[in-house]
């Protein structure tokens, strides 16, 4: 069920007609209900919702504009992954009743992400080029080992209510906070900087990321012996996601000089 609320937050469904429109992007409407769903299912603020909403519309507007198409097939497979994520088919079905959308509205958000994905494969993933330069630097940069963390996290929506928990923080707060164990290339590099210099069993001033706030409590750092193989597989996945986080970002801001976006007060 986990991977079914991360593939149904990155799609917003405008299912009310009453709904009041906040935004255009190009020729596509935000309802200020879509922003409400999206900071629901993602758990993320009401700003940083409607930032990704832009974003995502603004993706889905340019992919249109280069005639990128997505077939019944391709739709259908998407489905039957989601269908695996319950029990029965009943049980499918009652989910999306619950949530309030049709199949049909399904099967329209799913054919308009994968527009999405299409152009990011074609104007930012096909265009990361990554040399045995840049990995060998990498690889001198750790040295002979990698990392696996095991630590509570926590997001607050302000920079107050972060400082109030970490100031106030005792080992029985860690029950409302978060678990993980990652490895380095698994985690995004913001959070894997403070962690690098993070003492164990210490409970880390908040910082920020996107428009959130975030507490870290570390346990445990482990030093992961590695084949060079395994180690040259890392040191890529770790330089591909720093170059389309920067791409990324300069491919949004190249949209929006040419995508208007009418903010509705």
């Amino acid at each position: 069920m986990k991977k079914l609320f991360l593939f149904l937050s990155l799609f917003i469904f405008s299912i009310s007609g009453e709904n009041k429109i906040v935004a255009f992007v190009g020729n596509k409407p935000i309802f200020e209900k879509d922003i409400l769903i999206k900071s629901q299912i993602g758990n993320i603020s009401f700003p940083l919702a409607f930032k990704t909403l832009i974003e995502e519309r603004l993706l889905l507007y340019e992919a249109e504009k280069q005639g990128i198409e997505v077939n019944e097939k391709e739709v259908a497979n998407e489905i039957e992954k989601i269908k695996k994520n319950f029990v029965s088919l009943q049980d499918f079905y009652n989910y999306l009743k619950s949530i309030g959308i049709t199949r049909l509205q399904l099967e329209e958000e799913i054919k308009n992400n994968l527009k999405i994905k299409k152009l990011i494969k074609k104007e930012i993933v096909d265009k990361i080029e990554i040399t045995p330069l840049e990995i060998a630097r990498e690889y001198e940069k750790i040295g002979n080992e990698m990392n696996e963390y095991e630590f509570y996290f926590k997001w607050f929506e302000n920079k107050e209510e972060a400082e109030n928990f970490s100031k106030n923080f005792n080992q029985e707060l860690l029950k409302d906070m978060e678990y993980a164990k990652l490895k380095s290339s698994e985690i995004i590099n913001e959070i894997l900087e403070k962690l690098e210099k993070a003492e164990k069993n210490t409970i880390m001033e908040p910082f920020q990321i996107n428009q959130k706030w975030i507490v870290i409590y570390l346990t445990n750092k482990i030093s992961m012996e590695m084949s060079k193989y395994e180690k040259y597989k890392e040191i890529k996945e770790r330089i591909f996601k720093t170059k389309y986080s920067e791409i990324y970002k300069d491919y949004i801001e190249k949209l929006k000089k040419t995508i208007p976006i009418e903010i509705i007060q």
